[in-house]
């Protein structure tokens, strides 16, 4: 595509980073194994090769509603990504209400792993859709992924470039860029607790960390915990606890192959933020 049309673009889809998965209290972008990679990092598919199932909801600020579910195995996976921004009233110029309506946004994304050498790399297609009322919006783009094991160390280092994309179909003329992101991440593991860091770069809101962990405190329950520098660009400097913005918190409860995790963010004065995903599989 000419670079021009680059130059004359907008930055959309701004759901694209929000994150709905509780288990890994949005992060972990290194890790694998339990059935995210398609959504955090596709390369995660090319040490897949049992089925996961998964299901997640997060009940988000101003009474907006996202979701996922996905799937992955030998390999490949699939992935639905939703927002539903709840009613909202039609008013005319003057202020007088005539109904009612809704914004939905949707992605589907299909992603295939692979080895190259000793890396495990991926690949990952998806289509978006945004429907505002009697408006809608398309837009096609990638994600890409690299992740490498220290085995003896139990280190997962990986990078992932999320949402590099373009609306074919926009709401106005203006062409949109889907929000991307690039994030370099480390975890390391000692046993089933895990550590980790990611660097990110978001051209929504800039360079910043994220930083957290798991801790087993039984076989079967686990406490996690994370946060996000990212977020403070969501504090309104109204709240004497704001500063805790970005804060993520929660539990992991596993029984055999199912696994359900809560955890819980707080934005103040703008809301509060709780996810839950139910998955089956590992």
């Amino acid at each position: 595509m000419p670079i021009f049309l680059f130059l004359l673009a907008i930055t959309g889809y701004e759901y694209l980073n929000v994150d709905p998965v509780a288990q890994r209290t949005a992060m972990g972008y290194a890790l694998f194994g339990d059935g995210y990679s398609v959504y955090y990092n596709p390369a995660g598919l090319a040490f897949s090769f049992e089925p996961y199932y998964s299901v997640s909801y997060l009940n988000y600020i101003a009474g907006t509603h996202l979701g996922y579910l996905g799937y992955e195995n030998h390999q490949l996976g699939a992935g639905v990504h939703y927002f539903y921004s709840g009613l909202m009233k039609k008013t005319d110029v003057s202020g007088n209400e005539y109904g009612s309506f809704s914004a939905n946004f949707l992605d589907l994304s299909v992603g295939k792993g692979f080895f190259l050498g000793e890396f495990g790399a991926g690949v990952t297609i998806k289509g978006v859709y945004e429907n505002i009322d009697s408006l809608y919006s398309a837009g096609l783009g990638m994600d890409l992924g690299l992740l490498y094991l220290l085995s003896e160390n139990e280190i997962q280092v990986g990078i992932t470039v999320k949402n590099i994309g373009l609306g074919i179909k926009s709401f106005t003329d203006k062409k949109e860029l889907f929000p991307y992101e690039i994030d370099l991440s480390g975890v390391k593991k000692f046993d089933e607790t895990w550590i980790g860091l990611d660097l990110v770069q978001n051209a929504l809101q800039g360079m910043g960390l994220r930083i957290g962990g798991s801790y087993e405190v039984t076989p079967n329950f686990k406490l996690n915990l994370s946060y996000n520098s990212l977020q403070s660009s969501m504090r309104t400097g109204s709240n004497g606890f704001d500063f805790l913005t970005g804060l993520v918190i929660g539990f992991s409860i596993s029984k055999g192959r199912f696994h359900l995790s809560y955890c819980y963010a707080p934005y103040f004065d703008l809301g509060q933020g709780h996810r839950l995903t139910i998955s089956i599989g590992g």
